[in-house]
């Protein structure tokens, strides 16, 4: 159930990624970004069509630990 979720969780944010332009009358589309970080991709913790599968991902390359302490 969880893996129906997390999948029709990301159709819905390309789909606003969509319609929040055409709604506001221009053109084209908005970019959606990813949660997924290194250390869920290297072991393989991510659904494939949830965080993992945005357009940008500005963690996909730094570990959990260095999020951390770059938040701090």
């Amino acid at each position: 159930m969880s893996v129906l979720k997390a999948r029709s969780r990301m159709i819905m944010t390309f789909l606003m990624g969509q319609l929040v332009p055409w709604n506001r009358g221009e053109k084209g589309f908005l970019l959606t970004l990813g949660s997924a970080n290194l250390d869920e991709g290297l072991r393989g913790y991510f659904t494939k069509y949830d965080c993992s599968s945005a357009d940008i991902n500005p963690i996909g390359s730094i570990s959990k630990e260095d999020v951390r302490k770059l938040l701090k």
